[in-house]
């Protein structure tokens, strides 16, 4: 399968707030995994729950209920 390695974070903001962020995966190889930032909320969020379910909405909305596809083949 070609899917692309994405997370969804949720990260403390001011005031008692909360974003998300859907980092991608830049393939580099060492002891800790290398991300890139693709995408971040716009508005801050109650709690950390409504946060990371409006992120998982986001990477959905952008890739579909089928998920982040590469085209052709990919190792990570």
């Amino acid at each position: 399968m070609n899917l692309r390695d994405i997370a969804v974070t949720v990260r403390a903001l001011p005031d008692d707030k909360y974003g998300w962020t859907l980092m991608e995966s830049t393939g580099e190889q060492g002891t800790f995994a290398a991300y890139a930032l693709l995408r971040e909320s716009e508005r801050a969020y109650d709690s950390y729950s409504s946060a990371m379910a409006a992120g998982i909405a986001a990477l959905r909305q952008m890739f579909g209920a089928e998920g982040p596809r590469r085209e052709g083949s990919w190792e990570p």
